[in-house]
């Protein structure tokens, strides 16, 4: 059987693999009868070699082709004509739509990419060979409103129960990256050892949550609310938190909402904001437009000037950074007004 797994989730496309390798046979076996050809060096007579044969002491073979696909994005007509006008090789696609018809019985071939154009000349060619040899599968990124369920099986697979608002914390501050929600719901399984996953065991385990806590720390400072401010920064420092690092976290916030709106006033889509700000969270895309729209350009340019008063304060006298972030919250009411009108990202 041929199989085409593509998509940008590449956690479950790598989850789909394991029952495959685990059909080759017993595990000792499988560094015999299981290869793996990366995109780059792949060339038909290395696939042949290595899936024409039959098994060696196993029950089936496996052939695993990785990032063949995309060598085949942006490859100009200009330079196909030119090889098929000297009588050259066709290419992988014309290759393997000749071969894989011809695979032993026994022999699975697994082809595995990232996200990939519709019209891409490989799957095009490796689909046409029909659904009864061919099962293609793309795996796109899990939707926000499907995380919760699949917090639950995967934590059920480790052992382990997980309460509704550790499911729905987990998904907003970690979002669709499920190689990043897999370890962290690893970490709490091995944690809470018995006992159900809580909120608090989230909120004092998962990696995120300090970053999350900055945004509630950030909107604090920019809505002039200086106890809620200082209860947060008390709750950073007391989970180990340093001043410094406080303030790096701070400002890059104020430089990531300081881009966002002018991602904003140039209407850039929202989907490029995630490169532009220079993330990979949904999460940390979400809250920064949010602030963005609800922060004045005046306001996060007093929030820096701010934040360089405290740094040197830390640097240059005998100023505590206890002290120096309480006096640089105190300061907050000096900044401009916050609330502006803003086009939403579209």
């Amino acid at each position: 059987m041929i199989y085409v797994y593509y998509g940008e989730d590449d956690f479950s496309s790598s989850e789909a693999i394991k029952p495959l390798i685990e059909a080759v046979g017993t595990e000792d076996m499988r560094d015999t009868n299981v290869t793996t050809i990366e995109g780059g060096r792949f060339t038909i007579d290395r696939f042949g070699a290595a899936a024409m044969v039959v098994p060696f002491l196993a029950d089936r073979r496996l052939v695993i082709v990785r990032g063949l696909l995309a060598t085949a994005e942006g490859q100009r007509g200009g330079a196909r004509r030119g090889r098929k006008a000297k009588g050259e090789d066709e290419g992988p696609a014309a290759g393997l739509a000749k071969l894989l018809p011809d695979l032993p019985p026994s022999t699975d071939a697994v082809f595995i990419d990232g996200k990939i154009g519709a019209a891409n000349p490989i799957l095009a060619a490796i689909k046409a060979l029909g659904p009864e040899l061919v099962k293609p599968r793309e795996f796109q990124l899990m939707r926000r409103d499907s995380l919760g369920g699949w917090i639950r099986d995967r934590a059920a697979a480790k052992g382990a129960t997980v309460e509704p608002q550790a499911m729905t914390e987990l998904a907003e501050i970690v979002g669709p990256n499920l190689w990043a929600l897999d370890g962290e719901i690893e970490k709490l399984a091995i944690y809470v050892g018995a006992r159900p996953i809580t909120l608090a065991d989230v909120q004092a385990l998962v990696a995120g949550n300090r970053e999350a806590s900055v945004f509630e720390l950030v909107d604090a400072i920019m809505d002039k609310r200086p106890g809620t401010a200082l209860e947060v920064c008390e709750n950073l420092m007391d989970s180990g938190a340093t001043g410094p690092y406080l303030i790096s976290m701070i400002a890059r916030q104020a430089r990531m909402v300081a881009v966002a709106q002018d991602l904003a006033a140039r209407k850039v889509p929202q989907n490029e904001w995630a490169q532009r700000i220079g993330t990979s969270s949904d999460f940390v895309v979400r809250k920064t437009s949010e602030q963005a729209r609800r922060f004045s350009p005046a306001a996060v340019r007093g929030l820096y000037r701010l934040l360089l008063e405290a740094d040197m304060a830390m640097k240059t006298s005998d100023t505590t950074d206890e002290l120096a972030l309480t006096e640089l919250l105190a300061q907050a009411g000096t900044l401009q007004a916050t609330a502006r009108p803003a086009a939403r990202p579209r």
